[in-house]
């Protein structure tokens, strides 16, 4: 198992590098700053704000099963989505988007063919849900919702964190214990296939910001964790508006993604430490 560090780490925004538009949050504001005569000032605050719930035509429900409880995620349109999760994986069309919970000593020859016959079982169409596994209580999801303008995202996350590792390190790598954090993010907005690539990053950089945040270490290591061994990310968009062709974190889009995995996964999180089991 991982161990927490004794003090906890702050970071702080950086400047000096001049990009065209920069979005940063300072406190509980948020501002933009772009270049000017070679350097970066503030220009005015942005109208992002937070929201209590997903934006219209989203519907978002745990459900009860017999093969494990579920996050469920529903579109009223078709989502284009990007799944690293072996369910729906790749590019697809859906409507529906699965975080699934499932015993920490579940083990299974085809897990393709079972989670197929757990969305039928729960009433759902395999061919338009992408799905994914976690050993976590999705009770505990951690959600957070922001908006600016007809830009909308949703982001939640599960955190089951008995299994922590560190990018680019071989520390635990012979043994596996359960511990997975699970992400889905839906924008209301039309990513380009490589802005949702894009966006897999930031919500990659983002759950790491919050492990560090958090103090947690990987198991039997000094350094500060990246993530789980079994992690899994899904996001995925309406398609409405005007193309967005970048999701990286000096972006718009990119500061919402970022700000509400990060909210999610310290939600989250925080429930699981509470539990005792890290």
């Amino acid at each position: 198992m991982g161990r927490r560090k004794r003090h906890r780490s702050q970071t702080e925004p950086e400047g000096g590098q001049a990009v065209p538009k920069l979005l940063y949050s300072a406190g509980c504001r948020t501002a933009t700053r772009q270049e000017s005569g070679g350097g970066i000032k503030e220009v005015a605050a942005t109208g992002i704000r937070q929201c209590a719930g997903p934006f219209s035509g989203i519907r978002y429900k745990t459900v009860s099963a017999e093969g494990g409880d579920c996050v469920t995620i529903t579109s009223d349109s078709p989502l284009l989505a990007l799944n690293s999760s072996v369910w729906g994986g790749g590019f697809g069309r859906v409507h529906t988007l699965v975080n699934r919970q499932v015993p920490k000593s579940y083990m299974c020859d085809d897990p393709v063919q079972e989670m197929e016959q757990f969305l039928l079982s729960c009433g759902l169409d395999p061919a338009a849900t992408a799905a994914m596994m976690t050993a976590a209580y999705v009770k505990d999801v951690g959600q957070c919702h922001m908006a600016d303008g007809e830009l909308q995202v949703s982001s939640w996350v599960t955190s089951g964190l008995g299994n922590t590792v560190r990018a680019g390190t071989t520390e635990g790598i012979d043994q596996l214990y359960p511990g997975t954090i699970n992400a889905i993010v839906v924008v209301d907005g039309k990513l380009t296939e490589a802005a949702m690539a894009n966006a897999i990053i930031t919500v990659t950089e983002a759950k790491a910001a919050a492990l560090q945040d958090l103090g947690i270490l990987a198991r039997n290591s000094e350094q500060t964790a990246t993530g789980t061994s079994t992690d899994a990310v899904l996001v995925a968009a309406t398609g409405r508006g005007e193309p967005i062709r970048y999701a990286g974190t000096a972006t718009t889009v990119g500061y919402m993604i970022g700000k509400t995995v990060y909210e999610a996964m310290m939600h989250a999180s925080t429930i699981y430490l509470k539990r005792g089991a890290y």
